[in-house]
């Protein structure tokens, strides 16, 4: 079992986020009920930001890249042994920030800031090796990854004041950035595989346009902030990224529950870029519906989908969702609708808390179907 479970990166890392993913958001409303966990006097909006951040998307991440890299080389990007090695750094940085009590936050810390740079150089071994310049993207990806985790933890230990929200913020908009770059190179090509009589286009100056719009994001909120200098920066990449998502043709894809998935996750995108640029103009829309329609939506739903037909793909299973999967893609669907009706004035309270229950829902579903797939070796 441990053999395959540490024979390439995905299997550990997506049932790490799966079962993570459902216990960290329930813990999450607990604490808004009942003040528990202890937090250890950390900031519970950025505990809960970085934790599914750095937490469960960075997991995600990890199991992605360190096995597409293995496809985009030939090289194996792990073995057995620091594969390990970076499963407990990450597990160890999961259970400071949960028991704070008992894991002093230097360690913690050390252990958290340690998986980023570790992951990045894992990465950066392989694709010199091969050189494969088309994804060396990811080298200072991983390094502006390892610069904003840090900022969080200057604050956290109280050792730099006001940075740790803005750089959850900007770390919202990376992992945006890399669904951008990344749905637009798999979600298409998905497409094409399973449903060929689409002609599913493609336009590279589209491709290109979506991505760098995304990412001008970023230093367009460091100059400006959250002013409305801000907003058209933001229409203009919720409107490419619209753009090449039509071109996809994603309405003819709602028998596939493996390819609808990642198509409606992916128009939170656009919907969760034009919902902060509806703040900054002042539409009545808070930020938060833009955050989480990013993250909840976009971020939560692609990670479903593509850990679903990931783990099915490398493990020789047909690529075909089970009933209880497509059900937990519903769930999570449902999720960010109920977080997002929670913008509307006069939206009963209850809406977070269903929201949250949608969620770990959608994620045990997964965690559970995938369990055992995930921890036996690949079928012939």
């Amino acid at each position: 079992m441990l053999r395959a479970l540490f024979s390439i990166g995905f299997r550990p890392f997506f049932l790490a986020a799966g079962w993570l993913a459902a216990a960290w958001i329930l813990l999450w409303i607990t604490y808004l009920h009942g003040g528990w966990p202890d937090l250890g006097g950390l900031s519970p909006i950025l505990w809960h930001g970085h934790e599914m951040l750095f937490g469960f998307t960075a997991a995600v991440i990890a199991g992605f890249v360190l096995t597409a890299v293995q496809n985009w080389t030939g090289l194996p990007s792990t073995t057995p042994a620091s594969l390990g090695t970076l499963v407990v750094v990450w597990a160890l940085a999961r259970l400071g920030f949960l028991f704070p009590e008992l894991v002093p936050l230097w360690l913690t810390s050390i252990a958290d800031l340690a998986f980023f740079p570790l992951l990045g150089a894992m990465m950066t071994r392989v694709l010199l090796k091969a050189e494969n310049h088309r994804n060396y993207a990811f080298i200072p990806l991983f390094a502006a990854f390892s610069v904003l985790n840090l900022l969080m933890h200057l604050e956290f230990h109280g050792l730099v004041a006001g940075v740790g929200m803005p750089a959850m913020q900007i770390t919202v908009y990376l992992v945006t950035v890399l669904l951008v770059f990344m749905g637009g190179r798999v979600i298409p090509f998905f497409t094409s595989r399973r449903l060929p009589q689409l002609n599913v286009r493609q336009w590279p100056w589209l491709n290109w346009a979506s991505t760098l719009s995304v990412l001008a994001v970023i230093p367009a909120y460091l100059a400006l902030g959250r002013s409305p200098a801000l907003a058209p920066v933001l229409l203009i990449a919720a409107m490419l990224t619209l753009a090449r998502l039509l071109a996809w043709q994603p309405w003819s894809t709602w028998r596939v529950p493996m390819l609808w998935i990642l198509h409606l996750s992916y128009f939170w995108i656009p919907l969760g870029l034009l919902a902060q640029a509806a703040h900054l103009l002042g539409f009545g829309v808070s930020w938060s519906m833009g955050v989480h329609a990013l993250m909840v939506g976009a971020m939560g739903g692609l990670c479903l989908g593509m850990m679903a037909r990931v783990s099915l793909g490398h493990s020789g299973r047909p690529l075909e969702a089970h009933p209880l999967i497509a059900v937990s893609f519903g769930l999570i669907v449902l999720a960010t609708a109920s977080r997002l009706l929670m913008a509307v004035p006069g939206s009963p309270a209850w809406l977070m808390g269903g929201s949250a229950v949608l969620w770990a829902s959608a994620f045990v579903l997964f965690a559970a179907y995938y369990t055992p797939i995930l921890l036996t070796p690949r079928q012939a």
